[in-house]
């Protein structure tokens, strides 16, 4: 049997691959090799490279999976959005009869539902899904989907539903013998018991997880479960035992660089430590958490900062490249005069020998000048507006890479304090807070800029993940986002509605003590109508006009020509009313 395909054999393998057939099974090979690997967004070009074979090859039938795929590959990533899109065309394209297929692209449908929160939605999938894996008497792709809506029933604190589910999906696992798939679901099944206070259950399945882990061979996994499984054997005072499982995730963790498992496994044993009232040790095992945390901390700032660099100077080589067009035209335009200059000396002299070959010769030239003139002037005009353009990308990308840098030197010398002989740890819990709050800040920021035009769905979705995070900080206020209609709004157009939203919940969040904050965002074509409503305490606009932020979002309003109004009463909430021409 012939040795698989790696990603660093394709290279020498692709070039031999003479038949299409060939091409084909190579390029299936790579896609997965690069999915397996993590490397997502070569896994996306790959497959839509085979999605052309293909099409070459008149195999329509396959192109489904190969977007089923790429979906999945979004997801990985965390663009959900994409994901979303790319699922639905898999689904829309998937044949009839092929029920398995069509079971697992419901599957993960759902799985974006869920983390949009939207729970309802994904149990609706997952129920579908089940029926068409069942119909195909696919039970792998069964017990997957039961492991899935058992997640969605311990969100919705149906926790007897969610045992009986991860149970079915567990038996089905043992079934086909599957290791892996085991472990996770065993897994499942440990932090329900924790969830319901049965700890000693919740301890029984973390082992057999722990087990079934070391089988599949995957040290990721066995690491993950050992230090949980470590974790809550401390909290039930048996340290000792609590000791061996974490020692082991740390030695796995190590030997497989997984900075992200060490740390946490480091915080572990100190608390052990602690709890077993040896405090030199526990002093001990938080001095190396605290070195890993930052270093693991600094590798993904490290990451973004070097990303945003890309964009920056991208930009400006855009912007630059603008002047110089610009630069040549005008140039061209002074030279195609100097030489009209030249003609008209001529033909004043040819007047002299005839005035009728003068007045022919003139007014064809003139025609011509006119014309040269008036195309001069449209390339010129274009090459500005390219211009003005690259300038106000690169205006918010500097304004970006600074509001970016001055965050990133909070978190450096957070960084130096931690690093010091007396390290105050208090500050651990806001520098991470305030590194993903930029990481997040950067990603949504540069997407905006690079969108050429950003449709109402996508915008809606974006409102809505910048809510997720505000809704955990503010439990008791219900943060809703809804559309209607259709409307395309220009990056500029998009990015300034956005922030005028972030003024407005912000505002919202910190003075209405509202129990409700809703956007609404309606779009006829040619018109975005924007509210943001809350049920609040209100305010005096006259007394507290500019506090509330008005003046900002009047500003981001003209600046792209809407109009910006906000209706308070005391005591009876504030709205927000926004519009503005797409």
């Amino acid at each position: 049997m012939a040795a698989p395909l790696t990603a660093d054999s394709m290279g020498q393998i692709m070039p031999k691959a003479q038949t299409l057939a060939a091409k084909i099974e190579a390029y299936q090979q790579l896609g997965t090799r690069h999915a397996n690997e993590g490397q997502f967004e070569k896994a996306i070009t790959t497959y839509s490279s085979l999605i052309s074979l293909y099409k070459i090859s008149r195999q329509p039938e396959k192109i489904p999976a190969a977007y089923n795929e790429i979906g999945n590959a979004y997801s990985d990533l965390g663009n959900n959005e994409a994901a979303f899109t790319t699922y639905q065309k898999a689904l829309k394209l998937c044949p009839s009869q092929d029920l398995s297929l069509k079971a697992k692209i419901h599957k993960n449908i759902g799985a974006v539902f869920l983390s949009w929160k939207n729970l309802n939605q994904a149990l609706h999938y997952y129920n579908l899904a089940e029926e068409l894996a069942k119909a195909a008497q696919d039970t792998i792709t069964t017990a997957d989907i039961l492991n899935n809506k058992g997640t969605v029933y311990e969100q919705q604190q149906k926790h007897h539903e969610a045992f009986f589910v991860y149970n079915q999906a567990l038996d089905l696992y043992k079934k086909a013998d599957l290791a892996p798939r085991i472990a996770l679901t065993y897994n499942n099944l440990a932090i329900l018991s924790k969830v319901t206070k049965d700890l000693k259950s919740a301890a029984a399945y973390y082992k057999q997880s722990v087990k079934y882990a070391d089988q599949s061979g995957n040290a990721w996994l066995t690491a993950a479960i050992s230090t949980n499984l470590g974790n809550l054997l401390s909290e039930m005072g048996n340290t000792a035992e609590s000791e061996v499982y974490l020692n082991k995730a740390l030695q796995i963790s190590r030997s497989i660089k997984a900075n992200e498992l060490i740390y946490e496994t480091l915080e572990n044993l100190a608390t052990n430590a602690a709890r077993q009232k040896d405090y030199q040790k526990a002093f001990a095992f938080h001095q190396q958490f605290a070195l890993a945390r930052n270093e693991f901390i600094n590798e993904e700032n490290t990451k973004e900062v070097t990303r945003l660099q890309t964009v920056y100077e991208a930009t400006k080589k855009e912007k630059d490249l603008a002047n110089s067009k610009s630069a040549y035209l005008q140039s061209q335009m002074q030279l195609t005069r100097k030489n009209n200059l030249l003609v008209y000396a001529g033909l004043g002299l040819a007047a002299i020998i005839s005035l009728a070959i003068f007045l022919y010769v003139h007014a064809r030239n003139r025609q011509r000048q006119m014309r040269a003139e008036n195309e001069f002037n449209l390339q010129l005009a274009d090459a500005q507006a390219r211009n003005k353009l690259q300038e106000e990308k690169l205006r918010i990308s500097r304004e970006l890479h600074d509001n970016i840098g001055s965050q990133l030197t909070y978190i450096t010398s957070s960084i130096q304090n931690l690093n010091s002989t007396q390290p105050d740890l208090s500050l651990l819990p806001e520098t991470q807070k305030i590194a993903q709050n930029t990481m997040s800040e950067l990603r949504r920021t540069v997407w905006f800029i690079n969108k050429q035009e950003v449709g109402l769905d996508e915008f809606a979705m974006k409102v809505q993940d910048y809510f997720k995070p505000l809704q955990a900080l503010h439990a008791t206020t219900l943060l809703q986002v809804a559309f209607e209609g259709d409307a395309t709004m220009p990056s500029m157009t998009a990015t300034n509605v956005f922030r005028i939203i972030q003024e407005g919940v912000n505002n919202a969040l910190k003075y209405a003590q509202a129990s409700r904050i809703e956007v609404t965002m309606q779009g006829n074509g040619n018109q975005l109508a924007l509210q943001i409503s809350d049920n609040g305490v209100g305010f005096n606009l006259f007394v507290d006009r500019d506090g509330y932020g008005l003046k900002n979002m009047n500003a981001r309003s003209s600046e792209v020509n809407g109009t910006c109004s906000i209706q308070t009463v005391e005591g009876q909430g504030t709205k927000i009313s926004v519009t503005v021409p797409v």
